[in-house]
């Protein structure tokens, strides 16, 4: 018995205010915006790890050149032979440090 007619207009008072609630999408532009700062934050990250992989690259010769130094007196025929040279050990170094990275980042975002 809704007749009463407070009652009716309690009813459509609620009813528009939960129309407007849903589509305030209130939830939905803070999400983006935590999204967005996250996305600026992975942007940061990234733009700091491509200059410092050129950085990385710009000493990949000298780095190549002291492990030549450091292998020349320690180098076997064996490890010669398998292939070990100082390009491959400072390519591998330089896996390391990206490898290292990425698990950092992993527990980050």
């Amino acid at each position: 018995m809704s007749s009463d007619p407070i009652e009716n207009a309690l009813k459509a008072d609620f009813e528009a205010l939960t129309d407007r609630l849903e589509r305030d999408r209130f939830a939905e532009r803070i999400l983006f915006k935590l999204g967005a700062q996250r996305r600026a934050r992975l942007g940061v990250v990234a733009f700091a790890g491509g200059l410092g992989a050129a950085f990385a690259a710009s000493q990949f010769t000298g780095v190549v050149s002291a492990l030549a130094r450091t292998l020349g007196a320690a180098a076997t025929p064996e490890l010669t032979s398998a292939g070990l040279s100082p390009y491959f050990l400072a390519a591998f170094m330089l896996g390391g440090a990206l490898v290292a990275t990425t698990l950092v980042l992993r527990q980050d975002f």
